[in-house]
């Protein structure tokens, strides 16, 4: 098979393996990203193969395979890194944070958000830094530090507001109005 038909075919299953995940299709999607994957290994192509990976992650985390997950984020990370993409390293970050989130390591989960948002900083890339933000402001939540979570949901709510992100402002305000809540018990 001739490279561009390759590159082609592994574009052809990233797309399907996204159809699947928004189809719910967990295990298609699996099948798809990683035929892509191995396709990749006659013809490396690390932007490719990080879009795999961290595709891939997000179908094993929403298959409760967590370990499996951040090893992909990782991987998708080191290709970012090496390829110089600080914003894909970024997000990579930001992925593992909430894998670690969702496994209450909240002091891992911050460390990552704090440091996927130095690098959406450096790029200066709003939305990813509203992300981390409303991140930190969660995990912050989660360790019942009220008053510093309080101030990260207002970061976040103030740069989706200025983004016009009205799904993800009104996500922020139903989490300060929780909080506001609870400090009145």
């Amino acid at each position: 098979m001739g490279e561009r038909k390759q590159m082609e075919e592994v574009d052809a299953l990233n797309e399907t393996g996204r159809q699947c995940l928004e189809r719910g299709r967990l295990d298609g999607a699996c099948q798809a990203f990683s035929k892509g994957l191995d396709l990749l290994r006659e013809n490396p192509d690390p932007k490719r193969q990080a879009a795999l990976l961290n595709n891939l992650g997000h179908v094993l985390v929403a298959m409760d395979r967590r370990d499996e997950a951040l090893e992909r984020f990782q991987e998708a990370g080191r290709l970012s890194e090496g390829m110089g993409d600080r914003t894909g390293q970024a997000w990579q970050l930001a992925n593992m944070g909430s894998v670690y989130r969702d496994q209450e390591e909240y002091e891992a989960a911050l460390e990552h958000y704090i440091r996927a948002l130095s690098f959406f900083e450096e790029e200066e890339q709003p939305m990813g830094m509203a992300d981390q933000y409303s991140n930190i402001g969660y995990i912050h939540a989660m360790r019942r530090e009220r008053e510093i979570a309080l101030e990260w949901f207002q970061k976040a709510l103030a740069m989706y507001g200025s983004l016009g992100q009205e799904s993800k402002a009104s996500l922020v305000e139903q989490n300060i109005k929780v909080l506001l809540s609870s400090g009145r018990r």
